[in-house]
């Protein structure tokens, strides 16, 4: 139930969890520990797991381990990877265990036995980067540090390595099942800094006519027929109407909440309702803001300012050129 905004919104929060990419085990930041921001990660994967929803627990374990160093997330952040399917990012955290909490007997009894598993279906590859570098495999970022150690699916993997002073290299490498790797990644000399410009001679002081003044032809007379209060109108209803689609879709997810709480009919048909009015203020959130703005470009004297459109690799951009 509750597919077009729970969708929509569980996207998301995928993206800034990192969720998309469970195949990478990311590095330790080296930040100072955030307990809090651990208890309420750890909370959530618990919570997750109970729902089966082992992938996205998971990742709840391992932002823990990250906010607040922990055997315990490590562990739990292990098994629900291995529960998902997904033995390349659960054997990669059990050689961070074996090699960080490797005298803690129940961590080191999980991680010998999911590599046990891993090892003779996936491959091992280490890479030591001189200086210390900040790796990426497959365009997912691994981590920074001097050496990497990862469990990865056989068949062709990109690597990529990044130095300060934009200094890279990568690398093509062809994994088989059981196969070990070690690869040594050292930086680029730098560049050497460009020669200073030399100053020319100073030329002979000329003096040049200046030519007749030119009077600029006048403006010509807008005729569209809305002023500019129209626009910024439209602009305000727009941000009224978005602003209560934020509060209808997390209404919903609330809605959703109390329905797995407690799965009545009445909850269901009370979730169903909030969703339809959510999927109404995505509709008119979009046509105000398509009526906004094809009145700003198109029906709107503007005076010396006018409004202008760009197209640019990641998008589009809307501004506005002139003197007001």
């Amino acid at each position: 139930m509750f597919a077009a905004p729970m969708k929509r919104i569980g996207i998301l929060v995928a993206v800034s969890l990192g969720l998309l990419a469970p195949g990478v085990c990311y590095a330790q930041t080296g930040a100072a520990p955030d307990v809090n921001a651990a208890a309420r990660a750890y909370a959530e994967g618990q919570r997750l797991q109970l729902l089966r929803e082992y992938a996205r627990a998971a990742a709840m374990f391992e932002l823990a381990d990250e906010s607040a160093p922990s055997a315990v997330a490590l562990r739990s952040a292990i098994r629900n990877r291995q529960a998902a399917g997904q033995l390349a990012s659960a054997a990669t955290l059990s050689l961070l265990a074996l090699r960080r909490d490797g005298a803690d007997a129940q961590s080191r009894a999980i991680a010998e036995a999911v590599l046990a598993e891993a090892r003779p279906r996936l491959a091992s590859l280490t890479v030591r980067c001189t200086p210390a570098c900040a790796l990426s495999l497959d365009t997912f970022a691994v981590g920074e540090g001097t050496e990497h150690a990862v469990m990865l699916d056989p068949g062709a993997h990109d690597l990529g390595a990044r130095w300060s002073d934009d200094r890279t290299r990568t690398r093509t490498v062809e994994l088989r099942p059981g196969q070990s790797v070690e690869l040594e990644l050292e930086a680029p000399a730098a560049a050497a800094p460009a020669p200073l410009p030399t100053p020319e001679p100073p030329r002979p002081s000329v003096e040049i006519p200046r030519p007749p003044p030119v009077r600029a032809p006048a403006p010509p007379v807008d005729t569209r027929p809305l002023p500019p209060a129209a626009v910024w109108v439209g602009v305000g209803a727009t941000a009224v109407s978005a602003g209560l689609l934020v509060w209808s879709g997390l209404d919903t997810l609330s809605a959703r909440d109390a329905y797995v709480a407690s799965p009545t009919e009445g909850a269901y048909n009370d979730g169903v309702g909030r969703e339809l009015r959510t999927n109404l203020l995505v509709g008119t959130t979009a046509v105000l803001g398509v009526a906004t703005l094809a009145s700003a470009l198109f029906f709107t004297r503007w005076g010396r300012a006018h409004p202008s459109v760009a197209i640019t690799p990641g998008g589009a951009a809307a501004g506005f050129q002139g003197r007001f």
